[in-house]
């Protein structure tokens, strides 16, 4: 298959590209830099330039492709969170648009953080949707995706989890490690109780690729491997793996040291179930770490001991 992807360069779509690229399909991926250009091309992705903003670059990709993976976002968080969602729409839009009357797949990408997790309880796909003001946004991409189902798009969301893990890479896990190096204790919130979700990056992109193949229009899919990662825990491995003790602070605390966005992940409880995944498209995640042990003696080592010695130095 020839397949259209956006978010090819970044850390999980560039492991969905390269296992693609394995099972044979042929990938064009949206490049916006030189950089991006650069490591497409070095995974054997054709590099087509534009940004998510080019909509009539992707509508004409999209019409060229037989499936589409959407993985990109603009990652710029100090602009207003509507924004960002108001250019992921328009390029699913433009996406869907060039896929029109085929039937063929769109896989786009939402987070479980847009369901409401009853403490101590599990979310599903069909959950009620967060009254949180800003994760309850993604609900909008999410409908503009299975809409597309109406007019002959076979379009199917990925619920990714917050703390997607695995290669050293991620965003929220080196982020949450430099802060702590950078300020000499790894935060969490009140008494950190609230229990997180994460999912190792090669069991999703298997899930992508799976559900590229068999998902059902309309469908939505949680990308979950744990749902039961406590944020205090979580907090004490970082310390642990970059030789600072962790500290619960307030939520105006965390916002002053981890930025906005940073702040609510690290507080907010989301429990989401893969059972959906597994029964439906034969999902059957079997990470080699989990989301703290990838941390102390997984692929996060090289990164844990750079800012170990850091810490050091300071001290």
């Amino acid at each position: 298959m020839r397949i259209f992807m956006t978010g090819a360069s970044g850390y999980i779509g560039s492991v969905v590209a390269e296992k693609a690229i394995k099972q044979g399909h042929q990938i064009v991926g949206l490049a916006r830099s030189e950089a991006s250009t650069e490591k497409l091309k070095a995974l054997g992705v054709k590099p087509l330039n534009g940004t998510l903003e080019s909509l009539d670059a992707l509508t004409e990709a999209a019409a060229e492709a037989d499936a589409v993976l959407h993985l990109g976002f603009v990652h710029e968080f100090h602009r207003p969170y509507e924004e960002l969602i108001a250019i992921d729409i328009a390029a699913t839009k433009a996406m869907g648009k060039g896929l029109s009357g085929t039937n063929k797949p769109l896989i786009t990408t939402s987070g479980t953080g847009l369901t409401a997790t009853p403490k101590g309880g599990l979310t599903d796909e069909t959950s009620p949707i967060t009254t949180d003001s800003i994760f309850k946004l993604r609900a909008n991409a999410e409908q503009a995706t299975t809409e597309l189902s109406k007019d002959g798009v076979r379009s199917v969301v990925i619920r990714v989890a917050p703390y997607t893990y695995g290669r050293g890479g991620s965003y929220f896990v080196p982020v949450l490690m430099k802060i702590a190096a950078e300020n000499g204790f790894a935060p969490y919130v009140g008494e950190g109780t609230s229990m997180t979700t994460s999912v190792d990056v090669d069991d999703l992109a298997d899930l992508y690729l799976l559900a590229m193949k068999n998902a059902k229009a309309g469908s939505i899919f949680n990308g979950t491997t744990e749902h039961d990662v406590k944020i205090r825990q979580l907090a004490e491995t970082i310390g642990q793996a970059v030789g600072v003790p962790a500290k619960s602070i307030t939520s105006e605390e965390a916002v002053k040291v981890c930025g906005f966005f940073i702040a609510k992940v690290i507080e907010y409880e989301l429990r989401a179930s893969n059972e959906k995944a597994k029964r439906e498209l034969g999902w059957n995640p079997q990470p080699t770490y989990g989301l703290l042990d990838d941390i102390t003696r997984g692929s996060y080592q090289p990164l844990a001991t750079e800012l170990k010695s850091k810490v050091a130095v300071k001290k």
